[in-house]
């Protein structure tokens, strides 16, 4: 508690005296040798009350004034808001207290920003308020939401329409491939990078060796392999790869239409460990150790090469291609079925991470005067169902890029199943952190550990009275009285949690403590996003948009399987 608020403490005026005045006056009613019998004591309890209650408010309304939402049932006193311009940075929401609004300068939103919290308390209405924010603004984004909630799409088809930027929104739905872009994640960037994307499907390998060789094979064989495609200048999907790892025709006709080159020979160094010659001296790839050696791998890419996956991934001219989206300022909405088809949305997640990875590597290449703005913006919603340790490096490096990461999840635990070296990562690079009502213990603990303490002050409001009577002892009768009170405040220091457990599991829907730059600490409420039913009749119903059809040479090895399969 600052001077200001202590100060506001001290008695003075009309209303502090009638109160003292009332206090002292409940000593005198209550005294047998002036009152007897129970109405002098009623009497007394009523002006002691009276008086105690006027100072508990005064202590109470000096250090909390609920100005922006008294209905909460956390109190807490925000630090002094940044003086920032709502057009210099991003506004979160407002303080509780005083309902100043609480804007980010975009240096430091570009460190990026943390959100916590359980289900259905607020977490994904902080993103479309961000979001829409962002769109106005004429930025890009791109949003990966574990839910699969068609409501969802519908606003920001919504937000982007009252922005005039529907033109803009791309979406990558997994879970209706009538109603989505196209995207194959895999076809740009170099050899390693598309391998780094494909090995996120394979659990790590760490402190288990078999496993490990097997993940270092499968690293190897993606690598050459598509080495080779680009070097052959030919465009490729989930299932041209998984067919390569399968089929020894495809991979002589791969072999055969690699250049003369480095790609050509590394190629065929690859094959040659799994060649054999039978007792007629005929050489063949003995597809049994090529499967038992990629089988797990190739199975993973066939599964997005196939199904509704595939009617999204098959492509070589893809609607989405995420490093010109991010440079074309575009929004991407990415839809994963994590109910329905867990595995596979949580594998699709991953490579969406993996090619944002890449994407910024590019960006970062980019004059700094090219680079997007304001910052393109990743929300990650239900961020455990897909994150990976690759999704890291963003943390680190996206700033530079001018590319912020704002991961939403439940608990810590989602971080800690991936790693702690992750979760600490993630933690230390998060500039602004944005905490939700949470529903575990373990949870609220580790947040009231990252807010901190701080040195506060206790004090102690006494006051008393006293009353002198005076006797005639022959006479027994009353000679006179003399009284006297006092009022008096002390103060001490101390060192206390900035926000408790308890605080935590108390806050309401679209309530937030945030903490930002590792000290300053805030109570806010976030405005919700809502359209009237006459604008989203007004704009009708949403539709894909489409890139013009295009031509681009691929492989097309599943086009071709009768010849594969046949003698």
């Amino acid at each position: 508690m600052d001077i200001r608020t202590r100060r506001k403490i001290y008695p003075g005026g009309f209303l502090d005296n009638l109160a003292l005045s009332a206090l002292s006056a409940s000593a005198f009613a209550a005294n047998p040798a002036f009152y007897s019998g129970t109405s002098g004591a009623l009497a007394g309890v009523a002006l002691a009350a009276i008086g105690g209650a006027w100072f508990a408010y005064r202590v109470a309304s000096a250090g909390y004034h609920a100005v922006f939402d008294s209905s909460s049932e956390v109190r807490i006193n925000s630090d002094e808001v940044p003086n920032i311009a709502p057009e210099d940075g991003v506004l979160l929401g407002y303080t509780v207290d005083t309902g100043e609004p609480l804007v980010i300068p975009w240096e430091d939103w570009m460190r990026h920003c943390l959100v916590v919290g359980q289900s259905g308390v607020g977490k994904t209405v902080f993103g479309e308020w961000i979001m829409a924010q962002q769109i106005v603004r004429g930025g890009g984004l791109l949003w990966i939401d574990g839910k699969l909630d068609p409501d969802n799409l519908y606003k920001l088809d919504a937000m982007c329409a009252w922005a005039g930027r529907r033109a803009d929104l791309l979406v990558i739905n997994a879970g209706n491939p009538n109603l989505t872009n196209t995207y194959n994640p895999i076809l740009f960037g170099d050899a390693d990078e598309v391998a780094s994307r494909v090995l996120s499907l394979i659990p790590s390998s760490e402190g288990n060796p078999g496993t490990d060789y097997y993940r270092q094979a499968a690293n190897q064989g993606v690598t050459t392999l598509v080495d080779a495609i680009q070097s052959a200048k030919l465009a490729y999907n989930f299932m041209d790869l998984s067919i390569l790892l399968q089929n020894q025709r495809a991979l002589s006709m791969l072999e055969n239409a690699v250049p003369d080159s480095p790609q050509g020979k590394a190629l065929k160094l690859f094959l040659d460990q799994y060649k054999q010659s039978n007792k007629d001296g005929i050489v063949s790839i003995d597809m049994k150790r090529l499967k038992e050696t990629f089988g797990g791998i190739g199975g993973r890419m066939h599964m997005f090469g196939s199904g509704n996956f595939g009617r999204i991934t098959s492509t070589y001219t893809p609607d989405v291609n995420l490093f010109e989206d991010i440079m074309a300022n575009k929004i991407i909405y990415v839809m994963l079925p994590t109910m329905g088809k867990k595995e596979a949305a949580s594998n699709f997640g991953k490579m969406m991470l993996g090619d944002l990875r890449s994407a910024i590597a590019r960006v970062q290449d980019m004059p700094k005067k090219d680079r997007p703005w304001p910052p393109f913006l990743n929300f990650s919603d239900e961020f455990g169902s897909y994150v990976t340790q690759a999704a890291d490096r963003p943390f680190e490096q996206g700033r530079s890029a001018h590319i912020v990461m704002m991961p939403a999840f439940q608990t810590m635990a989602n971080l800690d199943a991936v790693s702690e070296e992750l979760r600490e990562m993630v933690l230390g690079n998060t500039w602004t952190k944005v905490f939700f009502k949470v529903g575990t213990d373990d949870t609220a603990k580790k947040i009231v550990e990252l807010i901190g303490k701080e040195r506060r002050v206790a004090l102690t409001v006494s006051i008393s009275d006293g009353i002198g009577v005076q006797r005639d002892p022959s006479r027994g009768i009353l000679k006179g009285s003399t009284g006297s009170d006092s009022f008096s405040i002390s103060e001490r220091t101390e060192m206390a949690d900035k926000v408790s457990a308890d605080m935590l599991k108390k806050l309401g829907k679209g309530e937030a403590i945030v903490t930002y730059g590792g000290s300053k600490v805030y109570h806010i409420k976030i405005p919700a996003i809502n359209f009237s039913k006459a604008f989203l009749d007004e704009i009708g119903p949403f539709s894909i948009n489409r890139k013009p059809p295009r031509y681009r040479r691929g492989l097309d090895l599943f086009g071709k399987v009768d010849g594969l399969l046949s003698g």
